[in-house]
């Protein structure tokens, strides 16, 4: 074996499947790791999850105040946006609106849903938005954490059922003597020693500042249940809003809105100095690398070698297609040198002279420059090119 076959063996390109084998490790990892990933989505897509949700299982949904609810005959209807609030809220005569804090509330949001005016309104951790919306007559106090009971120190008919409470959460003050504030302000309603109470313009309104009460993992705690069912359990339809961030109605008071106005301003400066520094180092390795130099090559190879190593290598690939076709081609181009003819000269009109340089018919000349299919063994190949080297010996000769 020469040296430029050795090298051509060295960088024979591997097959697809030869690739297979030898990455097939890394290609059963992927194959893993895509699976798993599958599997999981399948699982999370199956399980709804979500704060205060209440089809959601995990320790923060409200499944099982939702169950509660649904066993003392009433109906919870799950909507997530404010235009199918405010149509669940129409359609039902009397209903009981929850509002979770999931997203903040846009004022064509508040508008919209607050043109349905519901029977009761409950206000779950409302933040200061929220309160001047539906609650002008209370604003919020602070937030509390403890694990100690408070006392009602209310009137309020749910607080004198349900007692003692460990109140962590949000609190709300009021000047307002005519409202109930239990729980140290955990809880504020405006009716008072009934159920309808004094409903102003968007109905009986009550402040819940205590989230955690209802979430599956506290629910069972104290007199959580209690509160929650008597705070929500008031009428035959509860309409449980959990506002989201895609809403279509979130950012329709600023007119159109696009991803470049939702990206934070320091995003833009971030990308500014990625690419001063990307061009930065695009300059450095550039005067790194200078300019191209033109060596010579370490070893000539003979002619004769290039041939048959290339030779070699179609006939490794069963190449008899390329071969005859690099054969004829090289035929062409010498013949066309020999009889003056221009480069472009196309395969009949070199047909045509080396049929009058010879005196060999056409269709025989054509036969051999111009085969309509390839070999099909090795003996055809030899053959098609013992028939070119004889016919450029005809040209160069006569």
């Amino acid at each position: 074996m020469t040296v430029l076959d050795r090298h051509v063996a060295a960088v024979r390109t591997p097959t697809v499947r030869e690739r297979l084998r030898t990455n097939r490790g890394i290609i059963v990892i992927g194959a893993l790791v895509v699976l798993g990933a599958l599997l999981l989505a399948l699982v999370q897509s199956s399980r709804t999850v979500g704060l205060l949700d209440p089809d959601a299982t995990d320790p923060t949904g409200s499944h099982a105040l939702a169950v509660l609810l649904q066993d003392q005959g009433v109906t919870v209807v799950r909507v997530t946006t404010a235009r199918a609030a405010a149509d669940a809220v129409t359609r039902a005569p009397d209903t009981t609106l929850l509002i979770a804090p999931t997203a903040p509330l846009s004022d064509r949001m508040l508008q919209t849903v607050q043109s349905a005016a519901a029977t009761y309104t409950v206000l779950v951790q409302p933040d200061d938005v929220l309160v001047s919306a539906y609650a002008p007559w209370a604003s919020v106090s602070g937030f509390r954490v403890s694990t100690d009971e408070v006392a009602p120190g209310c009137d309020w008919y749910v607080a004198t059922r349900t007692g003692g409470l460990p109140a962590s959460g949000a609190t709300y003050s009021t000047g307002r003597s005519d409202l109930s504030s239990c729980w140290g302000g955990g809880v504020v309603d405006t009716g008072r020693g009934g159920a309808t109470g004094v409903a102003g313009a968007t109905g009986v309104v009550t402040l819940v500042g205590m989230a955690e009460g209802l979430t599956n993992k506290h629910l069972g705690e104290s007199g959580y249940a209690a509160m929650a069912l008597g705070t929500l359990g008031r009428t035959h339809t509860v309409v449980w809003w959990l506002p989201s961030a895609s809403d279509p109605q979130q950012f329709a008071d600023s007119g159109d809105v696009s991803i470049g106005d939702l990206v934070p301003s320091w995003v833009r400066w971030a990308l500014l100095q990625l690419v001063l520094a990307m061009l930065v180092v695009v300059w450095w390795r550039g005067r790194r690398l200078g300019r191209v130099v033109v060596e010579p090559l370490p070893v000539v190879v003979r002619a004769t070698e290039s041939v048959e190593g290339r030779a070699r290598l179609y006939r490794r690939g069963h190449a008899r297609d390329r071969a005859s076709d690099a054969l004829v081609a090289a035929t062409l181009t010498r013949v066309r040198a020999r009889l003056a003819l221009p480069r472009s000269a196309s395969a009949d009109v070199v047909v045509a002279a080396v049929s009058a340089r010879t005196g060999r018919p056409a269709t025989e000349v054509a036969a051999v420059l111009t085969p309509g299919s390839s070999p099909i063994d090795d003996a055809g190949l030899a053959g098609l090119a013992d028939a070119l080297d004889a016919l450029e010996n005809e040209v160069r000769h006569s």
